[in-house]
């Protein structure tokens, strides 16, 4: 086996995609210590830059006090403290949906809802670059998967129409697509739901927070909040903590509760976590500044790069993916960031399609109009170099 294994790695090698573990110490919500070097953080998905807001890290200490460092017991044990109740009441609320059930990670949320709640006989419609997490809950799905063209509302309705199936439809997809930076149609899907009764499962992870006038989300963008299937979203990017939340109506919650397994044997989260999250999500609520000063920055590293001459593809938000194209390439350009104190990722298949491999930062509210001054100047020497600019 290992003789197998080392011949495979050896051809990641050779491709350029071989992948390391990279040991840092935070230093600041921006700021990491790598190597005995202080970088500027690029690839954070804390937009909010909450996860070392006073309050936020106040919240997970009490919390720790209360009830100890960890839980120590599946939920459907002894793990369900009335953390999770209140936590789970707010999020729902929040969202406009009727009933919440907290889940250990977004992938873990992901593989119970499309696993536990599809079967045989139904058919799952499914984005082309929807995560992984979500490719891997349908492959558990003893349900027929058809994939629909990046966004293309009239491929997809040419496949329902062209499906002559005999159970359930359902229509899933990322609402912010997490390599792309790009938004799905969603007023469009859910005409495509309400014409032919299908049922819509949406990945909100990245835009909890982050989109619509409240920052509620993509949902909120369409005036549609609380009006699909199901709805996940995690507390471990704008709110700063950790843990993933699956919200709909009563029915749907209390059958996830009962049946899916990625919910009913895992470890429950650590109290630190929960009341982080919760501190997060009064503080999100209670004013949109965070939001507000996020999308300042988002607007001026935008225009910074656009006029810089990149081509941010149909991205939106706080991911700016920058198109490579191979993988080598790709790695050469972060390690030439890298150098000059800027701390992002290559990202490469299999995350992204074979010939995309690419850049792929994020912005953040903490950072300041020098770190966007330097990114930027940062970026088009290395752009220019590469031949991309």
């Amino acid at each position: 086996m290992r003789d197998r294994l080392s011949s495979t790695l050896s051809k990641i090698r050779e491709k350029g995609n071989y992948r390391t573990i990279k040991y840092l110490e935070p230093l600041s919500s921006t700021r990491i210590m790598y190597n005995g070097r202080e970088y500027l953080n690029l690839c954070s998905n804390s937009y909010l830059s909450l996860h070392t807001h006073q309050k936020v890290v106040e919240a997970a200490k009490q919390a720790t006090d209360r009830y100890g460092a960890g839980i120590c017991s599946s939920r459907s044990v002894s793990g369900s403290i009335d953390l999770y109740g209140i936590l789970e009441e707010e999020i729902a609320a929040y969202k406009g949906y009727k009933k919440g059930i907290i889940f250990s990670n977004g992938y873990m949320a992901n593989i119970g809802i499309i696993s536990t709640l599809t079967r045989e006989g139904d058919t799952i419609f499914s984005d082309e670059l929807n995560h992984s997490s979500l490719i891997d809950s349908m492959r558990l799905s003893r349900a027929k998967k058809i994939i629909y063209k990046h966004k293309d509302i009239d491929d997809l309705e040419r496949k329902i129409k062209k499906e002559n199936t005999t159970g359930r439809r359902f229509i899933v997809t990322e609402t912010v697509f997490s390599m792309d930076g790009d938004i799905a149609p969603l007023a469009d899907l859910h005409k495509l739901k309400e014409r032919y009764e299908a049922s819509i499962i949406v990945d909100d992870a990245h835009g909890t927070g982050v989109f619509g006038r409240q920052g509620i989300g993509v949902e909120e963008l369409h005036s549609l909040c609380g009006a699909m299937d199901v709805h996940m979203g995690t507390f471990g990017k704008s709110l700063g903590s950790f843990g993933a939340f699956v919200l709909s109506d009563e029915v749907i919650i209390d059958f996830l509760i009962n049946r899916a397994r990625t919910f009913m044997y895992t470890t429950a989260l650590p109290p630190a976590a929960l009341g982080a999250a919760r501190a997060a999500l009064g503080l999100v609520q209670k004013s949109i500044s965070f939001k507000d000063e996020l999308w300042s920055n988002i607007e001026y590293l935008r225009d910074g790069l656009k006029e810089a001459g990149f081509n941010l593809q149909e991205s939106f938000g706080p991911i700016i993916p920058i198109i490579v194209g191979e993988d080598k390439a790709a790695v050469e350009m972060q390690e030439e960031l890298l150098e000059q104190g800027l701390f992002l990722q290559a990202i490469r298949p299999p995350t992204v399609p074979g010939g995309t491999s690419r850049l792929r930062f994020t912005v953040v509210r903490d950072l300041t109009r020098e770190d966007m001054n330097y990114t930027i100047e940062a970026l088009r020497a290395v752009g220019k170099k590469h031949g991309l600019v």
